[in-house]
């Protein structure tokens, strides 16, 4: 998105690739080799190797993106989706024009490669008549019906000298091999592997090419004619490469050397010419550290696990690991030094990142193993959550270290869909379906029965003030005196409320709701609306909402994509729309830095930043 004079786009903490337990996911890596170019959701995303740095997300696919690979020339990027569209678009605008889209096969596409001249295309995977296709980059003609296999096709590779072939690795247990252009079957291998083939690559040179299996085999073959050379065997492995399936296969790019990633939660490194392991890399015990991909680039090796965590791995071991999200984000708090950020997803993981340097690292152990409703962070580095496990949980020491943390639990009465807290931690109030709790010094001090569903709650301790939203189209205010809320006023709304926030000074509330309006209310005034124009600039329901640190701008994100920030000093005039901010997804939650800088969090998993004019 082009900046405009009112603010500017930073940086992006992109989502993690999406991962599908048993199934190999396919990287692509910048021509230049100092980029991986992976698929999460309807985006494509480009991020530098050395430092993490998203330089890019592609957002115009209609339907979940599959694979993408760039082009060797680094001019165009062919991205695949789930119904077998493959989109060519330039990679040296920003606007990324499209070149052209084809329907390469009528299901989804799990593999495609460019032959090494940038002229010709070729994609495998889940086609109802045929399982592959070749074409001319230029103009789409068929270059080649890749038929001879009668199951899905896994994965394909060129040979990058002439003669051309394509070969490809099947989940009938086949590699098969393809003369042209234009290509022409030419040979089937049976009896190579006893289950489904995940990966075929070609060596730098052409010489060899590499197949590997859910039987746990990695086989050599013949560049040419694809006669069997040798199978790379650990001893340790029961006579395989591998206890369990290798996901992943990729060769150095001096050809030397080649990386195996398995579902046995390693990371194998193997000498071509004397056919040995050299290094195993093991990552843990969990289900999540099993290895789905490989990709060795100029900047090194790299590998994701089925939780999509990326991992840089050097001389035998990890040398950096890129945590995140790959599901819808929920909540996002910021700390009290304003160094570290905080975010939920909708399985209830948590991640702590880096401003700086946008290191991330997760939360462990899990908090909720269910969906996170609500996060409050206080002062002293205390995160406050609730979740649908209908538990209010304290978390201590979730900034330092490594973020390991000891929960303390309290059950709630029902489920909750919101929390506050003070800047201490010493006073939290919870929204429940049917009840409004609040907390003093970690035990509850009382709790309200309510007739409406509590939706959103935000508290004022130096005023006294517990606001809660329902939905019945009202926000509730409570006063807390003496151990017990009473309710004092109520100020409706044309819609379910959305979000509840106390400006720093208290001296306002803003509430948001599914009727699109934003109101800010003045606290001192009886609680009567401070802006002086309808904010109804959102064309959908409003999610979010956050003040700023001086408490005259707040900003509101909506299912519309859109941030808005809007100015009390000049509340009837026209505010700063950043339309699009997380293309063709809601945004679930704002948070401000400083008073000309926030961060935005979308259904896409991706966290934004935001500069904006003073």
């Amino acid at each position: 998105m082009a900046d405009n004079q009112e603010y500017s786009a930073g940086r992006v903490f992109p989502s993690l690739p999406r991962t599908t337990r048993g199934q190999p996911i396919v990287l692509g890596a910048g021509a230049k080799g100092d980029e991986i170019i992976y698929c999460a959701g309807h985006s494509v995303y480009t991020v530098r190797i050395a430092d993490n740095v998203c330089t890019d997300v592609y957002t115009e696919h209609s339907h979940p993106t599959t694979v993408c690979k760039q082009a060797p020339s680094g001019f165009y990027n062919a991205s695949a989706d789930s119904v077998g569209n493959v989109r060519l678009w330039d990679t040296t605008q920003k606007t990324h024009i499209l070149k052209n889209q084809f329907q390469m096969i009528a299901g989804p596409i799990r593999d495609l490669v460019w032959s090494d001249d940038s002229k010709r295309l070729a994609a495998v995977g889940e086609g109802r008549e045929r399982f592959g296709h070749a074409i001319l980059f230029d103009t789409g003609t068929s270059n080649g019906d890749l038929s001879g296999q009668s199951r899905p096709v896994s994965s394909i590779d060129i040979r990058p000298v002439r003669p051309y072939r394509l070969i490809t690795g099947s989940e009938d247990n086949t590699v098969a091999i393809f003369e042209g252009p234009p290509f022409k079957f030419k040979t089937l291998f049976h009896d190579i592997h006893t289950r489904f083939v995940w990966v075929v690559r070609y060596a730098p040179d052409g010489q060899l090419f590499a197949s590997a299996s859910a039987d746990g085999k990695v086989v050599l073959f013949e560049g040419t004619n694809g006669e069997k050379v040798a199978e790379l065997i650990d001893e340790k492995a029961k006579g395989n490469a591998h206890t369990g399936s290798v996901f992943g296969l990729s060769w150095s790019p001096c050809g030397q050397k080649i990386a195996t990633a398995s579902g046995d939660k390693t990371v194998k490194i193997w000498n071509v010419a004397e056919r040995k392991l050299e290094q195993t890399i093991t990552f843990g015990n969990a289900v999540e550290d099993q290895q789905l991909t490989a990709l060795w680039t100029k900047e090194g090796l790299i590998s994701v696990n089925l939780a999509g965590f990326i991992y840089r791995l050097e001389d035998g071991q990890i040398k950096k690991t890129v945590y995140g999200h790959n599901k819808p984000l929920t909540n996002v708090v910021l700390s009290a030094d304003k160094g570290q950020l905080l975010t939920s997803d909708s399985d209830g993981h948590i991640t702590r990142w880096t401003l700086a340097s946008g290191d991330s690292i997760r939360v462990t152990p899990q908090i909720h193993k269910t969906q996170i409703s609500g996060m409050a962070l206080t002062a002293d580095g205390t995160l406050i959550t609730v979740g649908f496990d209908d538990s209010l949980q304290f978390a201590k020491n979730v900034l330092e270290g490594n973020a390991q943390v000891k929960p303390e639990a309290t059950k709630l009465s029902s489920q909750p869909l919101g929390v506050a807290s003070n800047k201490d931690g010493s006073l939290v109030a919870v929204a429940c379906n049917k009840s409004v709790a609040v907390f003093k010094n970690g035990s509850k001090c009382c709790e309200a029965p309510i007739k409406y569903v509590a939706t959103c709650v935000a508290v004022a301790e130096a005023k006294g003030y517990v606001a809660v939203g329902g939905d019945d189209q009202k926000v509730h205010i409570y006063k807390l005196a003496s151990g017990a809320l009473n309710e004092e006023k109520t100020l409706d709304h044309s819609g379910l409320l959305t979000a509840l926030a106390f400006s720093p000074d208290f001296e306002h509330l803003a509430a948001t709701d599914a009727n699109r309006k934003v109101v800010a209310y003045a606290v001192g005034k009886d609680f009567v609306r401070a802006n002086e124009k309808e904010w109804t600039f959102h064309t959908a329901r409003a999610n979010c909402v956050a003040w700023a640190p001086s408490g005259r701008r707040l900003a509101t994100g909506g299912i519309d994509t859109n941030v808005i920030v809007w100015d009390l000093d000049h509340s009837g005039e026209h505010p700063i729309i950043i339309r699009a901010a997380h293309p063709m997804s809601p945004v679930n939650g704002v948070v401000w830095l400083s008073d000309s800088t926030l961060y935005s969090i979308g259904q896409d998993s991706n966290i934004k930043e935001w500069h904006l004019k003073v």
